[in-house]
C-alpha cells in the first residue's frame, strides 16, 4: 500500500524545478507545442471515451489543465507542494510525489506521460521509476515521453559562486540517444515509436515563421543541434 500523501526528500533538482515552477512559469511556455503533440497522440491512441492519463511532473500545468477541458480523467504527480496545490484549486487530481514511488495503486492509467523527466534521473531513481510507470499502468497501457537527443550535457554545467559545487543548469543527469531509449523502454515495454523531431507551433505565424519552424523540422529529424531535437517515444506494456 503506497502513502497517498508521502513525505519528499528534496534534491537540488527539486530546488531547480521548484524555482521556475513557482518564480518564473513563464519559461515553461515553451513547451506547449511539445504538450500539444502529445495531446493530439493520445485523442489518436484513446481506446476509451474517458482516458484516465497520468502526468510526471507539472511543469505550468498546461497539459493537466487541456486534458480537463477535453474531459479526461487526468492526474499529475509532482514533487512540489506549491503545485500540487494550485493545481487541486484548479479542480485537478494531484498528488505530491516521485516517479520512483508514486502514490498510486496498481493498473490505474491507460496512459502515463513523462516529458523532460527521465533525463533527471539517476540510475538508481530512473530504474524504480520505469517499473513504477510500469505498475500503475493497465494492460495494454501506453507510456508516452520526450528526452533531449544527444544532449551535450557539460555545456550546460554551470558552478555555484558560494560553495563552487558544478551542477546542470536544469538539473539534467543523464543524456539519451535512440539506441538507448530504446534498451531501456525494452527493459519493460514495447517499443512503438522511437523517433526525432522537434516540437513547433504554426499558429499565427507568417510566412517567414511557418517556413522556419518546417526547416526546423527536417533538421531535427537528422538530429543536428541546431534545431534543438528531442526523442520522442511510445511504448505499451
Amino acid at each position: 500500500m503506497h502513502d497517498p500523501e508521502p513525505k519528499i526528500k528534496s534534491t537540488y533538482q527539486d530546488s531547480i524545478w521548484r524555482y521556475f515552477q513557482n518564480r518564473h512559469p513563464d519559461i515553461f511556455k515553451g513547451s506547449a507545442a511539445r504538450m500539444n503533440y502529445i495531446i493530439r497522440d493520445i485523442s489518436r491512441r484513446k481506446a476509451a471515451l474517458v482516458p484516465r492519463v497520468l502526468n510526471i511532473g507539472a511543469g505550468n500545468g498546461y497539459l493537466e489543465l487541456s486534458g480537463k477541458k477535453l474531459g479526461w480523467e487526468i492526474t499529475s504527480l509532482d514533487p512540489d507542494d506549491g503545485t500540487v496545490e494550485w493545481l487541486r484549486e484548479k479542480g485537478i487530481q494531484a498528488q505530491q510525489g516521485r516517479i520512483e514511488d508514486m502514490p498510486f495503486t496498481n493498473e490505474g492509467f491507460d496512459f502515463v506521460i513523462a516529458s523532460e523527466v527521465l533525463e533527471h534521473l539517476d540510475d538508481e531513481q530512473l530504474q524504480t521509476g520505469l517499473q513504477e510507470i510500469a505498475r500503475v499502468m493497465r494492460k495494454d497501457a501506453w507510456f508516452i515521453g520526450t528526452v533531449p537527443y544527444c544532449e551535450d550535457l557539460a555545456s550546460n554545467e554551470v558552478i555555484c559562486p558560494r560553495c563552487q559545487e558544478v551542477f546542470h543548469r536544469w538539473g539534467h543527469q543523464r543524456a539519451f540517444d535512440l539506441q538507448s531509449i530504446e534498451n531501456l523502454l525494452r527493459c519493460l515495454f514495447t517499443p512503438v515509436v522511437i523517433r526525432r523531431r522537434a516540437f513547433v507551433s504554426f499558429r499565427r505565424k507568417r510566412f517567414v515563421g511557418k517556413l522556419k519552424s518546417i526547416i526546423r523540422l527536417i533538421l531535427a529529424q537528422y538530429g543536428l543541434s541546431i534545431a534543438v531535437p528531442s526523442i520522442y517515444f511510445v511504448a505499451k506494456k
